[in-house]
């Protein structure tokens, strides 16, 4: 998920949102998988784009401080 996150950041210039996210993990990894649920268990601590982005290096969410 990392790799995915920087990489559509170097592509966008704009940080993944979680449909977006949600979306390409179902193509990859299967609905059981790539659904908001999942990827908030992964991320159970300001979900995938806030915690995922932190974690990827990339900069922080609007509203975040």
């Amino acid at each position: 998920m990392i790799y995915y996150i920087k990489a559509y950041y170097e592509e966008h210039r704009v940080q993944a949102q979680v449909r977006d996210m949600i979306k390409h993990f179902k193509n990859n990894w299967g609905s059981e998988r790539g659904n908001n649920r999942y990827l908030h268990d992964i991320f159970p601590k300001g979900g995938p784009q806030k915690q995922g982005n932190r974690l990827a290096g990339i900069r922080r969410t609007k509203g975040e401080h």
